[in-house]
């Protein structure tokens, strides 16, 4: 398996998704974080199918495979993605976007885990107090950060 160092967060989502939770996953099998910015989403090519997606899955315990593999409802290019802790494999990530996905209405997330192979639960904003909205992540994310470098200025 290999470390995807190479992805980036998306700054803006659309405003459709602005209220939708963000979600921490957790990989079933031992529990190592696999995201914390999960969406509860479906799959384009068949909306009966339930999943979490992300923009990135940050610096977590998950790795993708080398192995591309054509999707069975679209033609899009895949490669799995496992946990780097226990080989549980958590879902996929697009690597090659078709064009009947690209054109459909989607989140923009290319990072997809099986929502059998995760646990979820909501994220709170970073003072704990409400349940993290996409809308607001980037902004929150911005405020822990600082928050974090005051309680090291503190602790000194």
């Amino acid at each position: 398996m290999e470390s995807d160092d190479n992805f980036k967060k998306q700054t803006d989502i659309g405003p459709q998704y602005s209220n939708e939770p963000v979600f921490t996953l957790q990989c079933n099998q031992c529990e190592s974080t696999a995201c914390r910015r999960g969406m509860s989403a479906v799959l384009l090519a068949n909306a009966e199918v339930q999943l979490f997606s992300t923009d990135c899955p940050e610096i977590c315990d998950v790795a993708t495979t080398t192995n591309l593999f054509l999707a069975e409802n679209c033609d899009c290019w895949l490669v799995n993605m496992a946990c780097i802790n226990c080989g549980n494999c958590l879902g996929y990530n697009v690597r090659v976007p078709c064009r009947d996905c690209l054109s459909s209405s989607n989140n923009g997330h290319l990072w997809m885990f099986y929502v059998g192979a995760v646990s979820s639960y909501e994220r709170l904003n970073y003072k704990g107090e409400e349940v993290l909205l996409w809308g607001n992540l980037n902004e929150d994310e911005k405020k822990f950060e600082q928050f974090l470098k005051d309680q090291d200025i503190c602790c000194r």
